[in-house]
């Protein structure tokens, strides 16, 4: 059976290594449990209830079994089983409707523009720093009604807590639990004031949110709205630099989607499955389970490689990177089952708004200088994208 070292600093999950394993087996073993490789096994697998998610077990195989970030990850709602997530999810579910998402949509539309215009006239940009690092929090600011003189704060804060989520939490400790302190401080003082004079903000229908006398306590505001501010803005930046990626490596892509802005929602499936900045999901099993043909004991951690997933031959044949296409197999970069993201609706809203306006405006981009990689665990996509216009 096949072996990848998914700790090593270097590990690439669209490596070739990667590719070989899969080509041997369904799975892989790794320092940390099993890797799964193929897309049947990972779908079944997300949706599976003997599974759940291993936030707090991967805190503790690095040595922090205590503490602010293991409060913090034990609290968020991928954490949570029974009763505890049915109830939060249900309270809070309304707020990230499809109805509710396409209000914001003149509101991306707007923010995109915005920070297009510069880059268009400079004609060169480095695109993470001057639109993917801004965009996402820009648009969750609006949506939770932050005030602008902290908008820099509510960027930054959730981008140093997604090292909770390296292979270097111990290194980054007190960093992360700084900013975990921050952001917590402010959302408190943000609730304290929706109490008072509530808005058409997402925080103020959160606050209003009820069910049979049920609502959400502060201390639930508060993790909810920061594990929010987390997905929502690292997971899209790094998505939006992915996609930018492509774009620049297929450029016949691009000019099509300038010309056809309606492709923009079959891009973002497209990109999600190509290039996922969420390139692994994890799970672990409390007690033994038996899934195919493999024995599974408790305690293990079951780590689903989403780019091996999505471009298993088995299920997407020899498929290239193409808006146009349709597929029969979906992207998992969501998960599965009832922990599937909360937020999916509205990061599909925020890319599939931002890409049109990007390809309005941006004609032939190309690099203009090295990319510069950020992998980490759990999550993939440049740190710095050099961008020239033709």
């Amino acid at each position: 059976m096949a072996e990848l070292d998914v700790l090593d600093h270097e590990f690439d999950p669209e490596s070739d290594a990667v590719a070989e394993a899969r080509a041997a087996g369904w799975y892989a073993r790794t320092p940390l449990g099993i890797a799964v490789l193929r897309h049947g096994e990972a779908f079944e697998l997300l949706a599976d209830r003997r599974v759940r998610w291993g936030g707090v077990e991967s805190l503790a195989a690095q040595g922090v079994t205590s503490g602010p970030m293991v409060d913090w990850m034990g609290a968020i709602l991928p954490s949570l089983e029974g009763t505890d997530h049915s109830r939060l999810r249900r309270l809070v579910s309304k707020a990230f409707t499809r109805a509710a998402v396409d209000r914001l949509r003149p509101i991306m539309r707007t923010v995109a523009a915005e920070l297009v215009a510069p880059i268009a006239e400079a004609g060169e940009c480095e695109f993470m720093a001057d639109f993917a690092d801004r965009y996402p929090a820009r648009i969750l600011c609006e949506l939770l009604g932050v005030p602008r003189e902290q908008h820099e704060n509510f960027r930054r804060w959730p981008n140093e807590i997604g090292l909770i989520f390296s292979v270097s939490v111990v290194e980054h400790r007190q960093r992360i639990e700084d900013a975990l302190a921050d952001l917590h401080s402010a959302v408190d003082d943000l609730i304290a004031q929706r109490r008072v004079d509530q808005g058409t903000d997402l925080l103020s229908e959160l606050i209003a949110a009820e069910e049979e006398g049920d609502r959400l306590t502060d201390a639930e505001l508060r993790t909810m709205v920061s594990a929010l501010l987390f997905a929502g803005n690292d997971t899209t930046r790094q998505q939006l630099g992915q996609a930018m990626r492509l774009f620049v490596a297929h450029p016949a892509q691009w000019r099509a989607l300038a010309d056809d802005p309606a492709l923009a929602p079959r891009a973002v499936e497209e990109i999600m499955r190509v290039a996922p900045a969420v390139n692994t999901i994890w799970r672990t099993t409390d007690a033994e389970i038996v899934f195919r043909d493999l024995t599974i004991p408790a305690g293990t951690f079951v780590n689903v490689l989403i780019n091996a997933a999505h471009t298993d031959p088995d299920a997407f044949g020899e498929a290239r990177f193409d808006i146009t296409a349709t597929r029969t197999a979906g992207q998992l970069t969501f998960g599965g089952g009832i922990h599937y993201c909360l937020g999916a609706q509205l990061a599909r809203a925020e890319i599939a708004e931002a890409l049109p306006v990007l390809a309005g405006s941006l004609r032939n981009p190309t690099l203009a200088g090295p990319v510069t990689p950020g992998l980490r665990l759990g999550l993939t996509g440049p740190a710095a994208l050099p961008l020239r216009l033709a």
